[in-house]
């Protein structure tokens, strides 16, 4: 009877050892994952977020002849092209030069004005007027500027579908660890989730002026985003094929791409985009790469609860009932 007491506690710490096992391999997972997405979604789209405002140049007074002055990249830098055959000196926005540029002939130069920065943090709806000194050889010359703010969208109908999205696949997810249909949908879903991801990052990647495309997409997405794509498209083939840990993949992808496209979410209300294409698009792909990262991250638990053994349902060697010994034999002496 003692016996049989200890193998029943014996197979209890068996089972927890590999729940606890699982439980600390995830949140070491995720300590290791979090840094790696934060720096990651710091650096996102050249460090490119959205903004409510938007500045643009008027004009050059004096217009110079070979003398071109814009705001590129969504308002976040002046950029000069100096073809006017001389030096081009932009005028420090305080007693001393910090990023303002001096152009050389045939070369272009692109920086963060202090003055536009400045101009953007009214609260609008109104233009306010900016200008930036030149010395253009001997000749001094003034950029006029203006920065408005356009339109914002409500955020809250993208915040629903972003819900929306988080709901469905949260329960597909808990689903699909008993039903094989369900499993199938979360796999097609995770696709769908790294599909929207990178329309995202090409869309952004346009958005740096003066660098190369390929190589920005790349660093926009970068190794963390990289390993987000594949865990998911891996994830999804071992789900079709039947592997429970398929969707473990699909939930660390869902994981890294919430890290990823979190400071993103803000595109929702904001009317400038760093995007290429669409606003709306931006918006779409934010939201169900969020969205359905967060639904496919929560998954993760309801699996891993599924492959952890209940008690007393591991093989244990020392489970096995003791064998009854036989009575002793008793000596009965026949009575004559």
């Amino acid at each position: 009877m003692a016996r049989r007491v200890l193998s029943d506690l014996s197979r209890e710490p068996t089972s927890m050892t590999i729940w606890l096992q699982r439980t600390c391999a995830a949140l070491v997972l995720a300590l290791l994952v979090l840094p790696l997405g934060a720096v990651a979604a710091s650096a996102h789209s050249g460090g490119l977020d959205p903004q409510p405002a938007l500045p643009r140049v008027v004009a050059i007074d004096p217009a110079v002849p070979g003398l071109q002055v814009s705001v590129v990249e969504y308002g976040a830098r002046l950029r000069i092209d100096n073809g006017t055959g001389t030096t081009v000196d932009v005028t420090p926005a305080g007693q001393a030069r910090t990023v303002e540029p001096v152009v050389a002939p045939g070369t272009t130069e692109r920086w963060v004005d202090p003055r536009l920065t400045a101009a953007a943090k009214g609260d609008g709806p109104g233009p306010v007027a900016w200008s930036v000194p030149l010395t253009v050889g001997g000749t001094a010359v003034v950029v006029r500027g203006e920065t408005t703010w356009p339109p914002a969208p409500s955020a809250l109908p993208w915040w629903f579908l972003t819900a929306g999205v988080a709901l469905v696949a949260t329960v597909l997810g808990s689903i699909a660890v008993r039903r094989r249909w369900a499993a199938l949908v979360a796999g097609a879903l995770s696709v769908g989730m790294v599909a929207s991801y990178v329309v995202h990052v090409l869309g952004s990647a346009l958005a740096p002026d003066g660098v190369e495309y390929w190589p920005t997409v790349w660093k926009t997405a970068g190794a963390v985003g990289t390993i987000a794509v594949v865990a998911a498209l891996a994830g999804a083939v071992l789900t079709i094929m039947g592997k429970r840990f398929g969707l473990l993949l699909c939930a660390l992808s869902g994981a890294l791409l919430v890290l990823l496209t979190g400071a993103d979410v803000g595109s929702f209300g904001n009317a400038v985009l760093p995007f290429g294409w669409s606003a709306d698009l931006d918006r779409v792909t934010t939201a169900l790469t969020f969205g359905g990262g967060l639904g496919l991250f929560l998954t993760g638990f309801a699996v891993l609860r599924a492959l952890t053994p209940a008690p007393g349902s591991v093989d244990d060697p020392a489970a096995e009932p003791e064998p009854v010994a036989a009575a002793p034999a008793v000596d009965v002496q026949e009575t004559r």
